[in-house]
């Protein structure tokens, strides 16, 4: 209940959680079942572990460059094996994620990358890595927790510490 506000779908919004599980573990099974998937994570508030009912998936898969085309060609025809899918959002073919609603109620973005895309950055310091046989994820979050660590931090209003990244360039006098 927020500011007087009741839920009329509370017994259903109990169930997205599991709902979320199963998304999540059928698109883990697809998708390293690929032998062009050289790693999976994910993101956001189940990678940091402040989820809520509603929460997304936030989901990152690596695939040999040579493939990456065809990944983002059939990435709907993919995300449709994880569940019934209510309907997509994506504009851009090309683009390189696309986001999933499915009937129940659990929303998926996926996102695709080839490995030289990703590089250490605060993005990439709170993330779960869910599947990567190649160990190329572990070097590049360890470089992304040690570039944030020595960075300056903030308490946020919210309480949540995150990395302050300045870059400040003198322009007159001070």
């Amino acid at each position: 209940m927020c500011a007087g506000f009741v839920s009329k779908h509370i017994e259903r919004d109990a169930f997205l959680p599991k709902q979320r599980d199963i998304l999540l573990e059928n698109a883990l099974n697809d998708l390293s079942a690929d032998p062009d998937v050289l790693a999976i994570y994910i993101a956001g508030s189940l990678a940091k572990g402040n989820d809520d009912h509603y929460s997304d998936i936030d989901l990152h898969t690596i695939v040999i460059p040579k493939s990456k085309a065809e990944f983002l060609k059939a990435k709907r025809d993919r995300a449709n094996n994880w569940g019934d899918v209510s309907f997509h959002e994506d504009g851009n073919p090309y683009s390189p994620y696309v986001v999933t609603h499915y009937n129940t109620f659990v929303k998926v973005d996926s996102w695709y990358h080839a490995p030289e895309e990703i590089i250490p950055s605060i993005w990439l310091k709170e993330v779960e890595v869910i599947y990567d046989p190649f160990k190329i994820m572990s070097p590049i979050i360890k470089e992304s927790q040690r570039k944030c660590i020595s960075r300056h931090r903030m308490k946020l209003s919210i309480g949540e510490e995150s990395c302050l990244l300045l870059s400040m360039k003198p322009t007159g006098p001070l």
